[in-house]
């Protein structure tokens, strides 16, 4: 597995071989992924940024994970088989963002197979105003969510979810959170929620998610806190049955990122003059974040151009139409930029294919 420290890292990046890392563990400023892939589960899953190992531990399961300190980049991978059964998932995760790739397929019988990503990135600010030092404040930012999520089958599902913390314990609503076009859920917690299921017919289901959450933080001008965000994406089933045949849930191209600072408020009012927010991490957390470009014909991050991602341009050639105005940026097979994936992009990827290293 290959591991990314982005150069001018705060620290190095730091190599985990056993379960344990979650929001809580982790030292700010810094971050960390776990890929999980297992062929039966509780069927039950905990909020992102908890430990993956409470849920995927069963016999034949793979967990790996890896975190970072300050500003880098890494990445996990995972996969589960069995009869007629396969998982896998790739998760890559820096200083602002999470990119996550899974896929499931299992008989409808299986017991809650699942592949799932997890993770994210924690720094600790300081926002200081000469006008409002000492007093109470909040931080309104958005995360942006960029997923195309497909199940098939009687019984497919897959999802992606985002929260956030401060000082380690997860954001409540309050009248400044706005969940976007979030699948609602029944929580008093933040959260940015978006998730497919098929129940039988139709029998295949999807949906393109470019969504953007508003979290707000509450704070004390001048005093330092951590702030983290953190998300989850799995492929896996809603339910296990007697109905024959197999199910399948797809995440791909899942991109949840730092949106950038909306406002910043005095009680609240906006604040006037200048508000300084300082990073532990040294990070301009202000604009947006952009995760890392790809090299060309490497769709899922990982450094390499190679079968993984014939997989993933495979899928896009037999499916997806990139013409299709409800498929918006899905495509990224699609790399001569024709709004088709066909043979002159398949042309394009056996160069990049060829190539292969691509750092």
């Amino acid at each position: 597995m290959r591991l990314f420290c982005a150069a001018g890292a705060v620290g190095l990046c730091g190599l985990h071989a056993l379960a344990g890392l979650s929001q809580s563990s982790l030292t700010s400023p810094g971050g960390f992924v776990q890929a999980g892939a297992d062929t039966s589960t509780a069927g039950s899953f905990n909020w992102p940024g908890d430990d993956l190992a409470t849920v995927i531990n069963g016999p034949g399961s793979m967990l790996n994970e890896i975190s970072f300190s300050g500003i880098g980049i890494v990445q996990r991978q995972a996969n589960a088989s069995a009869l007629n059964l396969n998982n896998k998932v790739t998760i890559t995760g820096g200083m602002g963002f999470v990119l996550i790739e899974a896929f499931n397929n299992s008989p409808n019988s299986s017991a809650f197979p699942i592949a799932a990503g997890n993770g994210g990135w924690k720094d600790t600010l300081t926002i200081t105003n000469p006008a409002h030092n000492g007093q109470a404040g909040t931080l309104v930012f958005t995360v942006n969510t960029f997923v195309f999520l497909r199940a098939t089958g009687f019984a497919g599902s897959a999802a992606v979810r985002t929260t956030a913390y401060k000082d380690n314990q997860q954001l409540m609503i309050n009248s400044l959170f706005n969940a976007g076009d979030s699948d609602v859920l029944n929580t008093d917690r933040q959260y940015g929620n978006y998730a497919i299921a098929t129940f039988g017919t139709p029998n295949e289901d999807s949906k393109v998610v470019n969504d953007d959450v508003t979290f707000a933080v509450p704070f004390t001008f001048g005093t330092p806190f951590s702030l983290g965000v953190y998300t989850w994406g799995f492929a896996s089933m809603r339910s296990s049955s007697s109905v024959g045949g197999n199910s399948t849930g797809l995440v791909e191209g899942a991109r949840v990122r730092w949106g950038g600072i909306i406002s910043i408020l005095a009680g609240t009012t906006p604040v006037t003059g200048t508000s300084t927010v300082g990073s532990a991490a040294g990070k301009d957390w202000g604009p947006a974040t952009q995760p890392p470009d790809a090299c060309p014909g490497d769709f899922n991050y990982d450094g390499v151009t190679d079968d993984a991602d014939f997989v993933i341009f495979v899928t896009a050639y037999n499916i997806l139409d990139c013409a299709d105005p409800a498929m918006p940026g899905i495509c990224a097979p699609d790399m001569n930029g024709d709004g088709f994936v066909d043979d002159a992009d398949f042309v394009e990827f056996l160069v990049a294919y060829n190539n292969l290293v691509c750092v």
